[in-house]
């Protein structure tokens, strides 16, 4: 196991070069920290509670699921993902991401089939549809979205009922110039019945007055 590697995975010692697994991610427990090759190996290992954090940028050709009650620190790293949602958040439980840049395919956050507790601070996202996605299977679910940068289509999109969406310091910017009422900066589903959305001290860019 190489310390210190590089970047492209290879390190050189007496002029002779060679492969190595490079880590990705840790988790800490007390004084020591174990490492992973992969994101998806951490949240694997993660137990509820727990913290992994992120120790170089990484690109994501399938979607990484967060299915128990963990937080994610980017630790300012960027996750660039080739998949059509790059964080699926699958759990009742209460996950929080922060400090992280996502460059999405259609969806950054979809949070799905469960009412999730989901904290995003400090995240910014770029999807081509949405930077965050609550489903109508996951109705109920808290979204606190904090000092957060996201845009998109219908950035934030809201179906699942009795959802609780809470925008603190943020922008949210949707860059798409037609009227499609399906794609605004905050879009709220007939599906979302009884659910709230709070914006305070945010900045909401639209693409023309129709999305106002």
């Amino acid at each position: 196991n190489a310390h210190n590697a590089a970047a492209d995975g290879t390190i050189t010692i007496d002029g002779e070069t060679e492969d190595v697994e490079v880590a990705v991610a840790y988790i800490s427990y007390g004084d020591n920290a174990y490492t992973f090759n992969s994101i998806e190996a951490a949240i694997a290992k993660a137990e509820a509670g727990e913290t992994v954090t992120l120790l170089r940028d990484i690109t994501a050709s399938n979607i990484i699921t967060i299915n128990k009650a963990i937080t994610l620190d980017g630790n300012g790293k960027t996750l660039t993902s080739t998949a059509a949602r790059a964080i699926n958040v699958e759990t009742d439980g209460s996950v929080t991401i922060s400090n992280l840049t996502i460059k999405a395919g259609e969806r950054a956050f979809n949070i799905i089939n469960k009412p999730a507790t989901v904290e995003l601070n400090g995240v910014t996202a770029t999807a081509n549809n949405n930077a965050v996605m609550i489903a109508t299977s996951a109705g109920a679910a808290e979204v606190s979205i904090n000092d957060c940068n996201f845009t998109g289509l219908a950035v934030v999109n809201v179906a699942g009922a009795e959802s609780n969406v809470a925008i603190k310091n943020s922008t949210i910017t949707n860059v798409d110039a037609s009227t499609s009422e399906q794609c605004g900066a905050i879009t709220v589903w007939s599906s979302a019945k009884a659910a709230e959305v709070n914006v305070e001290n945010t900045e909401i860019n639209v693409a023309d007055d129709s999305k106002k």
